[in-house]
């Protein structure tokens, strides 16, 4: 044997000695990143569900149901590389999905490949009304939906309050809007709509009794005649202590504040979105609401989530109906009354919901600590780019874990010393670089995915340069009488 091979061998055999004594002397335990196999399992482009980094790692349908929080600061990429990407491939699915768009970017860029692939093009858009269809939540709804009607009640007002008044208030302000509500719906569900409630509110005056008549009218469910506990309950109110009641009033008002501009009135007065097909007809729904004046019209935003998860969980879908995807952006900014409970039960019913946060204490600020924590618990996956703040990065650096380094100086040595690290430390996930984000399952191990912007990716860069859509605006009708019964 040669002088060289014996040099090879013998310093491979030093360097295979070198790494099995440094593999006994350290151990490294606890958390790491995903395996090669193990990525396999969670993404492929065979997948029919969400599309995380824009190029070709695709979650599974079952996946996708269990939802996915994306953490993203302003101009991070979740827009170019996730949102945008994700609906352009889903072009392809018989499906529906609904799109919180507040530039209205996602349209322009995906509406025109949508509707080339049959998909109904819908818009809600206040700042321009003769191409965005309209919305009434109480649409559908007539004396026989009283809890429905009550859910949007309560949205209205903990839309605006949330947590931030004690519950007698909110209380007191959602079932003076209950009774009118039900009244309308009693005996003219026809006028049953956000324009007539607000014309109620306005004309109750002092203690109600302007309306006394108009309720006790029509306060006689006309499928349970003998039930006169509406009636009762308006007793109750107006006769309730003139500080508590000048209060409930007065909350009813801010809240509806929004309905005396006139865009607004005419986006609400009747409905020609038609949410409740949205199982039967492939459709997508872009709310087109001002960045500017997102707060202006929070409101209808959550009003429309809440009426959007109670129609699509009003049944099991039959496999002949279609699944249904949101990307919800600026979500941090929502708040949808028993969303901790919602998001738990809809996956259940082929709803994948896309949540978009700036950072993940939104949630805290909106709906309190318990109920923050139950909504995390219904998130299946988190995709976390960088720029996060100090709170974001710290939690999930938390859950991604630590790994552990147990060494020995020797092999005799029976004592072992013990190293903690994060896997990734909160620096880490701030300083990503900025094609990349962190990806974390429930059930999984964290891998770092490298994302692609849509105008970077050959297919998806050539779709979005289709012309943007017309609208379907179904048929409207303004023959609104603002004259009540009174």
């Amino acid at each position: 044997m040669s002088k060289i091979i014996k040099g090879t061998f013998s310093s491979l055999l030093s360097i295979g000695s070198f790494i099995a004594k440094k593999k006994l002397l350290v151990q490294e335990q606890g958390a790491r990143f995903a395996s090669q196999s193990e990525l396999s399992s969670i993404f492929s482009r065979s997948n029919k569900g969400v599309l995380i980094n824009g190029n070709d790692k695709r979650l599974s349908l079952k996946d996708s149901f269990e939802h996915l929080a994306v953490i993203a600061k302003p101009g991070s990429g979740k827009t170019t590389a996730f949102i945008i990407p994700s609906i352009l491939e889903l072009g392809s699915s018989d499906c529906s999905m609904i799109v919180n768009d507040p530039s209205g970017e996602v349209y322009q860029l995906t509406s025109g490949h949508l509707a080339s692939k049959g998909f109904r093009i819908v818009r809600l858009c206040p700042e321009d009304l003769p191409s965005s269809s309209q919305f009434n939540p109480f649409a559908g709804l007539d004396a026989r939906h009283t809890i429905e009607i009550e859910q949007i009640c309560a949205s209205i007002i903990l839309s605006k309050y949330g947590s931030d008044k004690e519950p007698v208030w909110n209380e007191g302000a959602i079932s003076i809007l209950e009774v009118l509500s039900k009244c309308l719906a009693y005996s003219q569900p026809e006028n049953l709509n956000l324009v007539e409630l607000n014309s109620l509110v306005l004309r109750f005056g002092s203690d109600g009794t302007g309306l006394d008549e108009w309720v006790a009218e029509n306060s006689i469910n006309p499928f349970e005649p003998n039930d006169r506990s509406l009636w009762e309950s308006w007793l109750g109110l107006t006769t309730s202590n003139e500080k508590m009641l000048s209060s409930y009033v007065t909350i009813c008002k801010t809240a509806l504040k929004q309905l005396n501009n006139q865009n607004i009135r005419e986006l609400m007065r009747s409905d020609t979105l038609d949410l409740q097909n949205i199982r039967n007809e492939k459709t997508i729904i872009y709310l087109n609401f001002s960045e500017s004046k997102q707060a202006y019209y929070q409101f209808i935003i959550d009003l429309f989530y809440v009426r959007f998860l109670s129609i699509v969980m009003d049944h099991k879908p039959s496999p002949g109906e279609l699944d249904v995807f949101g990307f919800l952006d600026e979500m941090g900014n929502c708040y949808i009354n028993d969303f901790n409970i919602s998001i738990n039960n809809v996956r259940k019913y082929r709803v994948s919901l896309s949540l978009v946060f700036q950072g993940i204490s939104q949630l805290d600020d909106k709906y309190g600590h318990d109920k923050a924590r139950a909504i995390k618990a219904g998130i299946g996956s988190f995709l976390i780019f960088r720029g996060g703040d100090l709170d974001t990065n710290t939690e999930f650096s938390k859950v991604i874990g630590d790994r552990a380094l147990a060494q020995r100086e020797h092999f005799t040595d029976i004592r072992k010393t013990y190293e903690r690290m994060p896997l990734l430390a909160p620096e880490q996930l701030r300083t990503l670089g900025s094609n990349q984000a962190v990806f974390i399952s429930s059930y999984k191990q964290p891998t770092i995915v490298d994302c692609m912007g849509y105008f970077e990716h050959g297919r998806y860069s050539r779709l979005s340069k289709k012309k943007p859509a017309p609208t379907s605006k179904g048929s409207v009708t303004l023959d609104f009488d603002t004259t009540l019964r009174l």
